[in-house]
């Protein structure tokens, strides 16, 4: 399939396909996750002060999540192994991440960034190596009904809280389908050091439930919201959600270059 039909099934940001390199890499450990990408438009300029220079905020150009350029990812990480496939950080954990599509004004490179992560662990140097990791509490619940061949329904509710009273919440539920699998391989930056970044090379399924350029809407009783100081001018009431997606299996390896 062509690369912008699949546009939404990149979790985090759209920013491409990019072959294998042929440069010596290191296996740095590997994820079975579930997740739910929240993908919204916000104040560029506002989003561009969070982006160290050259790179520029790039909104995704084409497909169901045309114009966002802000992503909030709840991640359940069913099974983290290491790099010698051993559990590692109790084998499971919670995190809830921050990110934006940018690309290079100067080389034209396309990435990710990660602009923030809230993980539950002591160890948060070690569950996030890009430096920008807050300490807190993220629960999940999720209900699943289905029946013989039908993809049935699902509720879910994600909340987060961290120690300054910051909050993060995504309430919904919503009628499955069939997802779309898809393999990736993304580079994602760190935008506290931005010349770090991690190789993950992804098997994953993306059930688009919702997308406003696409004129779709298969959720009910959508409630998100962020309450957090430092990103105050991000979501003062002007953002808007371009869509959503749930992401049943995010199979994936890293790889530090």
């Amino acid at each position: 399939m062509k690369k912008f039909l699949f546009i939404f099934i990149v979790i985090a940001v759209t920013v491409g396909f990019h072959p294998a390199t042929l440069n010596a890499e290191t296996l740095d450990g590997s994820d079975v996750e579930y997740r739910l990408l929240v993908a919204l438009r916000v104040k560029q300029a506002d989003l561009q002060s969070l982006l160290p220079d050259p790179w520029q905020v790039d909104p995704v150009a084409k497909g169901p999540l045309k114009d966002a350029n802000l992503f909030v990812i709840f991640i359940d990480n069913l099974l983290h192994q290491d790099a010698e496939g051993k559990t590692a950080l109790g084998g499971t954990y919670q995190l809830a991440v921050i990110a934006a599509p940018a690309k290079n004004a100067q080389t034209a490179e396309s990435a990710p960034f990660v602009l923030r992560v809230y993980a539950p662990h002591e160890d948060i140097s070690v569950v996030n190596p890009y430096k920008n990791t807050v300490r807190a509490n993220i629960s999940r619940e999720q209900t699943l009904k289905s029946k013989n061949l039908e993809p049935g329904t699902a509720t879910e509710l994600w909340e987060m809280k961290d120690d300054s009273g910051g909050m993060m919440l995504l309430q919904m539920s919503y009628q499955k389908a069939v997802p779309r699998r898809s393999n990736q391989e993304l580079k994602p930056r760190s935008a506290v050091e931005p010349d770090f970044f991690r190789i993950y090379r992804v098997d994953q399924g993306s059930d688009l439930v919702k997308s406003i350029p696409a004129n779709i809407d298969r959720t009910q009783n959508f409630k998100f919201q962020v309450t957090k100081s430092e990103f105050g001018k991000l979501f003062d009431g002007s953002e808007e959600i371009i869509g959503v997606i749930s992401i049943p299996w995010y199979i994936r390896k890293v790889f530090l270059p």
